[in-house]
């Protein structure tokens, strides 16, 4: 009885038909559900979006203002104050700041530091540049200054230091004109033999003489005992293979392209053996290995004080006539005749000027 009673509950209830229209009903129901949540949710995500941009405009518009206000347009940031610092002093304040083109008055914050920069080391005399801004009105200017080492000519005679066309070069043989030339420049030595038609300022000169000729310059300025007994005031590099120095004694020493420290200390050995005979050189090659040939040059004569032949004194006479007789022919074997015009050509060649003995060459050997 009870599985009948199961069996009875078991039964479908529905036919085909009606299970098909009660599920569709069921659809329709569902999908108005799901209709009204999404357009549910697209009308929150719609509401936030527009609350997101206007807060964002808002924040835009009030940043953008606020910086109008308190920054941009704020007297406190205007530039009011350029400190430069100069290491080498030959350019002024008002050079410096003009090659920068920055103008005193404006905003501080529109400064583009990285184009001043490079606009001061445009300038070939410039060899290093820093700018810094500090807050609230002042800008820092820091410049190095290249420092040089020789004026560079194309001629001997030519004048290296005229203004406008006079070129400087530094240790690094980079060329520029310094707009304001100090004294202690017009002492720098002078490198001959390059031909300056084609140069500007800014270039930079990497032949092996022209370095080697620096290299000269930079080991004699860097040895005080050395400088004190040679210094170069003029080198020949026209001929390409060596260095003709022409040193303040105006002696003429001609140095090979290498191992310049060693000619140096021959040089010196040199300087030694000739202060100690008292000669003038004149001329050395250094780039002989052995038997240097050497050339000294005029060396004033000493005319000496005239001498005056003294007369001995005539000894006491004894009684005896024999004994004076005997000292009497002594007397006159000893006694020199004096020559009274020799005495006087004597005495005027001492009025006459020194003059200076004829050019005589050595060699070393």
């Amino acid at each position: 009885m009870t599985r009948m009673k199961n069996l009875f509950h078991n039964k479908r209830a529905l036919t085909p038909g009606q299970r098909k229209k009660q599920h569709l009903l069921d659809v329709k129901i569902r999908a108005g559900k799901a209709r009204e949540q999404r357009n549910r949710v697209i009308l929150y995500w719609s509401c936030m979006l527009v609350l997101l941009v206007g807060a964002g405009g808002g924040l835009v518009y009030g940043a953008r203002e606020g910086l109008r206000r308190f920054v941009w347009e704020n007297p406190e940031y205007r530039l009011k104050e350029i400190e430069v610092t100069d290491e080498g002093g030959t350019m002024s304040r008002g050079q410096i700041i003009e090659a920068t083109g920055v103008t005193l008055g404006g905003n501080i914050f529109t400064l583009n530091l990285s184009k001043i920069r490079e606009s001061l080391l445009s300038v070939p005399q410039f060899e290093s540049a820093e700018v810094q801004r500090v807050l609230p009105n002042k800008m820092v200017i820091a410049v190095t200054e290249r420092q040089p080492a020789a004026w560079v000519a194309t001629k001997r005679d030519e004048d290296a230091t005229s203004p406008g066309g006079s070129l400087l070069i530094d240790s690094h043989g980079f060329l520029f004109q310094c707009k304001n030339q100090l004294p202690a420049y017009f002492h720098l030595p002078v490198i001959y033999g390059v031909q300056t038609g084609g140069l500007e300022q800014g270039q930079s000169l990497e032949s092996p003489e022209i370095k080697a000729a620096l290299d000269l310059i930079r080991l004699n300025a860097a040895d005080n005992v050395i400088q004190a007994r040679f210094q170069a005031i003029g080198i020949d590099v026209s001929k390409g293979y060596c260095l003709v120095v022409t040193d303040r004694n105006h002696a003429r020493i001609t140095f090979a392209l290498d191992r310049l420290d060693w000619q140096l200390d021959r040089l010196m050995s040199l300087l030694d053996h000739i202060e100690q005979e008292k000669r003038e050189l004149q001329t050395v090659n250094l780039m002989v290995q052995r038997n240097i040939p050497v050339t000294f040059g005029q060396s004033e004569s000493v005319t000496a004080s005239p001498v005056v032949p003294q007369v001995p004194k005539p000894e006491k006479v004894k009684s005896s006539e024999s004994v004076s007789k005997k000292a009497q022919t002594v007397r006159q074997k000893n006694s020199v005749p004096v020559n009274k015009s020799r005495g006087q050509n004597e005495h005027s060649d001492q009025d006459k000027p020194i003059r200076k003995a004829l050019p005589v060459n050595f060699s070393n050997t």
